[in-house]
């Protein structure tokens, strides 16, 4: 059975710029497309010539990045983390040239994994050039060597593998920015609403019957999740814990996967 998410990715079209599915159009461009960055970029040298290169604090979405909706393998993944959107950094426009990560993103919306070992792509150490895999990998450090110690004999590249295997992410909105801006946009966008819509229908209820772990950590009141009677395999961050978006050994969504792994920290 096709996976409702996936399946609503399908119509996206990535063989050509500005990317974006088509049932978002009329929303991103809303007041002459005010709040995207240019969305024709194709060269990394092009991209350095270009204000873009220069407004990292700008809430412009970049549309000549590929959408990033989901994460991981959303059919075998037993670890979900909600997020709000990709974030852009220098290096993130060097995938435009870079047809191994493009070709991974694309595997990855089309949830086709017979090509790697390490589905969720941003714990791949392949692609630790981007920004991506910075992120992942060091919110996620301190589980990741936990993992690594205790069943990898302290490999530590065994223990991402292992992870990237079992962990998925869903963004609200999938299009990338430096900062986050329109809030509209997390409410209206018919991709926000079919990733509510999945999380909603189908990881909630594996999650309440211990089958999943859930962790939302941004947007809570977008999301509208409630784990009560569910905290053990929910986890919703409050206000403070929700700024950061930590993943640490020390904190509740870190806890949560060790918890999953059957890993309790010491």
């Amino acid at each position: 059975m096709t996976n409702p998410l996936v399946k609503f990715w399908d119509k996206c079209d990535l063989k050509i710029g500005p990317y974006f599915h088509p049932e978002d159009e009329k929303e991103l461009f809303k007041k002459n497309g005010a709040f995207l960055a240019d969305g024709k970029i194709k060269t990394y040298k092009e991209y350095l010539t270009r204000p873009e290169f220069s407004q990292l604090d700008s809430t412009k979405l970049h549309l000549s990045l590929l959408p990033v909706p989901y994460g991981g393998d959303l059919a075998t993944a037993d670890i979900f983390i909600l997020l709000l959107n990709p974030g852009v950094a220098y290096s993130d426009y060097l995938e435009l040239e870079n047809t191994a990560y493009r070709d991974a993103v694309e595997y990855t919306l089309r949830q086709d994994f017979s090509r790697t070992e390490f589905p969720f792509i941003w714990l791949n150490p392949e692609f630790s050039w981007h920004s991506g895999f910075k992120w992942w990998e060091e919110k996620l450090r301190s589980i990741i060597k936990i993992i690594a110690e205790r069943k990898f004999n302290d490999n530590y590249l065994y223990a991402l593998r292992d992870l990237s295997q079992r962990l998925a992410m869903v963004e609200l909105v999938p299009y990338p920015s430096c900062k986050f801006g329109p809030e509209s946009l997390a409410k209206n966008l018919s991709s926000a609403q079919a990733a509510m819509k999945y999380i909603h229908e189908t990881v909630v209820p594996l999650a309440q019957t211990g089958k999943k772990t859930l962790i939302v950590t941004r947007q809570i009141k977008t999301w509208r999740i409630s784990n009560q009677g569910h905290e053990k395999n929910i986890v919703i961050y409050n206000s403070s814990e929700a700024r950061g978006a930590h993943l640490t050994r020390n904190t509740r969504g870190g806890q949560a996967i060790l918890r999953r792994y059957d890993l309790p920290d010491r």
